[in-house]
């Protein structure tokens, strides 16, 4: 049920938690606890979001993603929406262990309106702030299980959800079929797939540019390594917008989103390279 989206799920925190720890100089013993923590927070983050996403989106899954279980045969909606009611309790206990109950509250809320409450033909207006509120608290959980958020944590945490959730949008590309056959009204629906494209490469183009002046040079690490984080990130973004725009058929387009992906680990993970 949630290996579509394991790769968004649970190495960008575990990167951010790894980035925290070497912020504090804490010892290998205690980043392992850490990493641990937020290894099992993230599965339960992933589980509630996917469990509720896809009892709510058999007829869509069955034309965009057959392989998930409900179209497949494997569970019934009404089997994934009793999973996500089942979890959401040991997940709030989860935040509440790790002293992130806010966020957790937080991304349960957002989720339960995104993927039950919301109606297809809204999914233009909600779906970015809400993957926006969600990353977010995915992210200042990832922190606040090692450390109150500080100054250095709180621009990571901001900018970064707002810069790649803006791209998100490029998802609803691939997946154009199942959402006209709801009748959901996605940006790529409405507005047209080329002016997507457009901004989609365009946003990813400016990303290591934005990162490198309000993230990376305030971390005042040493000037090879930031050059090596810049260089990792552009390869990172760059590459899925030229993909965008110089391929385009479903399944070029479904390896560039997981390539959006990619980069959004990478973006977490030039914070441990630069904070070590």
């Amino acid at each position: 049920m949630t290996a579509d989206n394991l790769l968004a799920n649970i190495p960008s925190p575990l990167m951010f938690v790894l980035g925290a720890c070497f912020h504090l100089h804490l010892g290998a013993l205690q980043t392992a606890v850490h990493g641990g923590r937020i290894i099992l927070l993230q599965t339960l983050y992933g589980y509630v979001f996917d469990a509720s996403n896809q009892s709510r989106g058999a007829d869509e899954d069955r034309i965009n993603k057959p392989h998930r279980p409900v179209p497949s045969g494997l569970i019934t909606p009404g089997g994934a929406r009793r999973r996500f009611w089942c979890v959401m309790p040991v997940y709030t206990l989860a935040g509440w262990e790790l002293g992130v109950l806010e966020w957790v509250l937080l991304f349960q809320a957002v989720t339960t309106f995104l993927n039950l409450l919301c109606p297809p033909r809204a999914y233009l207006w909600c779906k970015t702030p809400c993957m926006i509120l969600s990353t977010v608290a995915q992210l200042a959980a990832a922190w606040q299980s090692v450390a109150p958020i500080d100054s250095t944590a709180g621009w990571w945490i901001l900018i970064i959800p707002v810069l790649f959730c803006l791209a998100l949008p490029f998802e609803d590309v691939r997946d154009m079929a199942g959402d006209r056959a709801v009748g959901r009204r996605t940006p790529v629906l409405v507005l047209g797939e080329w002016p997507l494209r457009i901004w989609f490469a365009g946003l990813l183009a400016c990303i290591p540019f934005a990162l490198h002046y309000a993230l990376y040079l305030p971390t005042r690490a040493p000037g090879p390594r930031i050059l090596f984080c810049d260089m990792a990130l552009a390869i990172a973004c760059w590459t899925p917008a030229l993909r965008a725009l110089l391929l385009r058929n479903t399944a070029a387009d479904r390896l560039t989103y997981q390539l959006l992906i990619t980069a959004y680990v990478i973006t977490m993970l030039t914070g441990p390279v630069l904070w070590y």
